[in-house]
């Protein structure tokens, strides 16, 4: 079993999140450094060892999945290296 810290803050408190946030990073970093188990056997122990922690387990889930959602598309990002608008041919 991976560590997990313990909540510092009650449900519903704002600083829960960020703590929960910080505490599942350590962990992962510690089990992508020391496991061998797949993807997704490592989500399930860092989920288990929360829950093991104190925390609620959908909110360990939501964090997990809101840390590997893919950041929103900016068009505004896009490469325009050679790109010249047609406003100045």
């Amino acid at each position: 079993m991976t560590y997990v810290a313990s909540p510092s803050h009650s449900i519903g408190d704002i600083a829960r999140a960020e703590d929960l946030k910080q505490c599942l990073e350590t962990a992962r970093k510690h089990l992508n450094e020391t496991s061998r188990a797949s993807d997704t056997e490592r989500q399930h122990e860092l989920v288990s060892s929360a829950v093991d922690a104190g925390w609620e387990e959908d909110e360990v889930r939501a964090a997990i999945a809101s840390a590997y959602a893919e950041p929103a598309h900016d068009e505004s990002l896009k490469p325009t290296l050679g790109v010249v608008p047609s406003s100045s041919v």
